[in-house]
């Protein structure tokens, strides 16, 4: 029997085992690229907002300085100049340019919107640069040139070190991702306690003989499994019964012959015991041969195709009067009419309806009609008909009408039984009523387009 593998073989070990386990580790590594991502746009976004924060004021504070100080003589402007500091922006004016800064996307973005600020700075009279290790925090720093060959320069106070996110926020964040793995534990167990009572009831099915039934609940996906679960139950336990009482009634069958072999073997035989030995081995075999056929039609059936019911019921009748039974009639209430259907189970369920008209009667009229979305196909005869508290029980597996089960009629009593399996196998059913004379079998079903 081959194995068919819902999750791929090879184990990841730190997969949890459980659903509620692994929808919850599902969950916490989608929290933690959120937050991932989050920290990398709002860290950008405010990296952006720092540079062109400062950029602004640095090119408002240092054109405003520049104005004040280019009007001042140069001995005066180192004077002067440190009053014009800020909380923000630090200046002094020197006759030399500011010191070489690292250059670096910090300094270039923050130069560009000097600029875009401040169109009056020429661009060979600004200078920007970072002051301050790589790694650690870093300041920007610079100078702007006067008419007169001068610089002014600034350095701001607050670092344009990289973005760290804050403690709080860190704690905000941590809060919520285990208020989500929370909510997110408690809702899969409510949602996965149907699967553990599915679970629970596979694993005592055979353990007793009543049927171990779950309560539809949970979401639609889990009250159709329940649902399907009892169906699948219902159907086993039909499927157990019915073999079980075929097995009983070919048991109960086989202890006449057998009697009557003991019996044989253990006296002297006489002229005829021979004969009547083969019979008896004929008629066990014969038993066996019907259990075995009823038996397999319990299995799945054949591929259901398009098929001309009209055409197959003719063939049947054909087949019938060419072994001698003359007493055959035919009716179709159309030349064609298409089903989908196991065409072999078809066949062989209106064979035996006609086997057993003319085993019982000598006559059989067959019809086939149409009413409504059925295709009926009845079998009549002429005959004694069923006692009526027997109509219900001539289904049953090895069951004969006539009185105790004698053997002064041929068959073996499945012949309607494999007609009521293949109707219920094609979702149709099988009639049975006594026409005064005779009875009328009739085997409906679904016409399938």
């Amino acid at each position: 029997m081959s194995r068919v593998h819902l999750w791929p073989v090879s184990r990841v070990h730190l997969w949890p085992a459980s659903l509620t386990g692994r929808v919850t580790l599902v969950l916490l590594v989608a929290i933690l690229v959120e937050f991932g991502g989050t920290v990398l746009v709002f860290g950008e976004a405010e990296r952006l907002l720092l540079r062109t924060g400062q950029a602004q004021r640095v090119a408002e504070q240092a054109v405003a300085a520049e104005q004040v100080l280019g009007q001042l003589p140069r001995d005066m402007r180192q004077r002067i100049a440190p009053g014009l500091s800020t909380r923000h922006v630090v200046f002094a004016a020197s006759d030399n340019p500011p010191a070489a800064g690292r250059q670096s996307d910090i300094t270039r973005a923050a130069r560009a919107a000097m600029l875009q600020w401040e169109p009056a700075l020429e661009e060979d009279a600004l200078r920007v640069g970072l002051a301050g290790r790589s790694f650690g925090a870093q300041r920007l720093q610079g100078g702007i040139r006067t008419a007169d060959g001068g610089w002014i320069l600034f350095r701001l106070r607050e670092p344009v070190s990289h973005w760290h996110a804050s403690l709080q926020w860190l704690a905000s964040l941590v809060f919520l991702a285990g208020a989500v793995l929370l909510a997110a534990v408690l809702l899969v167990r409510t949602m996965a306690a149907p699967l553990r009572a599915l679970a629970d009831a596979a694993d005592r099915i055979g353990v007793g003989r009543q049927p171990i039934l779950i309560e539809p609940g949970g979401p639609q996906e889990m009250r159709q499994l329940a649902e399907a679960f009892n169906a699948m139950q219902a159907r086993i336990g039909e499927l157990i019964d019915s073999r079980t009482e075929a097995l009983l009634a070919v048991s109960h069958d086989l202890r006449t012959p057998l009697s009557r072999l003991k019996l044989r073997l253990h006296g002297r035989l006489r002229e005829g015991d021979q004969q009547e030995l083969q019979a008896d081995v004929a008629e066990m075999q014969a038993m066996l041969d019907s259990l075995l056929a009823y038996l397999a039609d319990g299995a799945e059936g054949g591929e259901r195709v398009r098929t001309d019911l009209a055409e197959l019921v003719r063939s049947v009748v054909h087949n019938a009067r060419a072994v001698g039974a003359e007493e055959v009639t035919l009716e179709l209430d159309r030349p064609q009419l298409h089903a989908v259907v196991d065409a072999g189970a078809i066949r062989r369920a209106v064979t035996n309806l006609v086997e057993n008209a003319l085993r019982h009667a000598g006559d059989a009229a067959v019809s086939l009609a149409v009413t409504g979305d059925q295709a009926i196909i009845a079998v009549r005869d002429h005959g004694p008909g069923i006692a009526d508290d027997q109509l219900a029980q001539v289904t049953v597996p090895f069951f004969r009408g006539d009185v105790a089960r004698a053997r002064d009629t041929s068959g073996m009593g499945m012949g309607l039984a494999v007609v009521e399996r293949v109707a219920q196998q094609h979702g149709g059913r099988l009639h049975l009523a006594n026409a005064e004379p005779g009875l009328l079998a009739e085997l409906i079903l679904p016409l399938g387009h």
